[in-house]
Parts: C-alpha cells; structure tokens; sequence
C-alpha cells in the first residue's frame, strides 16, 4: 500500500506532456490509496512542501493534516498540534479563568453575607459609628492614664530620681502613646472599611431594582 507520495515540484524542463504524465501518475496514486483506505492525507511541511499518502508523513507531525474523499473535497482536517508557547498561553488563559471564577465565587459570597447582615444602608452607618465611638472613648480613657504616667515623669526628671525608674516610666509613656496612636489607625481602617461596605451595598441594591423592573414587565 502506497505509505506516502512525497511533494513534487514542476520543474522549468519539463514538457506539457511530462507534466500531465506526472501528475495522472499522482492521481492514479491517489485513487488507490483511497481505494484501500476511503481517504488520502496531505499535510504541508514546516517548509511549505505538501505531502500525500495513506497516512500522515513524519515531516508533517507539527502541520494541520487534511483527509480528503475519493472524488477530491475535503473530508475531515485535523488541527496542527500545539506548540509550546500555544500550550503555555492555553495553561495562562485557563487559570486566569479558574482565578476569575474563584473571585467571582468569593464577592457572590461575600455579598450575600452583606445583604443577610444589613437590612437598609443605615445599619452599616449605625454600626460604622457605634465602632468609631468605642474606639474614641478608649482612646479618652488612655490619654488620661497616660497624663498620668507622663506627670510622674516630669515629677521624677524634677526630683532627679533613680534613672532606672526613670527609664522605666519613659517605657509606661511610649507604651501608652503606642497604644493610642495603634486605636487611631483601627479607627482609620474601619472609616475605610465600612465605605467600601456602604458602595457595595448600594451597588447590589441598584442592581437588584433594575432586575426586578425587568422581572415586573
């Protein structure tokens, strides 16, 4: 059985008569592959040579490969394989896609946690404050320890006390002002936080208004 005819090219010397000699000669070859086989394959090579035979030629392995009838259309075409940079975009384009959905997933989540926490935009505005106020009456309560701590420090500088006592109610001092100034970032982070609730809220509750008119029609 015919393996494979290989490409042919015309060449300047040959006669009309060669020429139509020669490519009888490949169709003859043609018909009997087909004969054996119900299909011819041609493939073109990375040099642009065509290829023909009962099966793919090897120096086709990374070209599309065309089955065609007996009466010479095209049956079926299967696609060139894969390159490795192909292969490489494919594995990107899919787990960028398996990144979107997880997000996806994650705000649908996050969203429903958010409309069965809220019943109106006012609840996370009364709790945004309620918060903002606990952290702000802390903070009170430390400036006034730490007055304290800081009088006695001025009291024990004056008195020129025992400097490991004075290294001692320096570290009470920086400690409570620490503590102040980490409550007035907690403060900061929830003002951003309970916004960016607020949008969200909003946005969902505008989206939903336009789906029920949609719905209502």
């Amino acid at each position: 059985m015919l393996k494979e005819i290989k490409q042919f090219a015309w060449e300047p010397i040959m006669t009309g008569r060669q020429r139509l000699t020669t490519a009888l000669a490949l169709l003859a070859a043609l018909a009997l592959g087909s004969a054996a086989n119900g299909a011819i394959k041609k493939c073109k090579d990375e040099n642009g040579h065509w290829h023909y035979g009962d099966n793919a030629a090897a120096a086709c392995a990374k070209s599309t490969v065309i089955e065609m009838t007996d009466t010479g259309t095209k049956a079926r075409e299967t696609a060139a394989p894969l390159t490795e940079t192909e292969l490489a975009e494919r594995e990107r384009t899919k787990h960028e896609r398996a990144k979107k959905k997880k997000e996806a997933e994650e705000q649908a989540r996050k969203d429903d946690l958010l409309l069965a926490t809220y019943g109106h935009e006012n609840d996370i505005l009364y709790v945004r404050d309620r918060k903002l106020a606990q952290i702000e009456r802390s903070i009170k309560a430390t400036e006034v320890t730490l007055k304290t701590i800081q009088a006695t420090l001025d009291r024990q500088n004056k008195q020129g006390a025992d400097k490991k006592r004075i290294q001692h109610t320096e570290s009470q001092v920086a400690k409570q002002q620490a503590v102040i100034a980490d409550m007035h970032t907690e403060q900061e982070q929830l003002r951003v936080r309970y916004t960016k609730e607020l949008e969200r809220y909003r946005k969902i509750k505008a989206h939903q208004a336009v789906e029920d008119k949609k719905t209502k029609k």
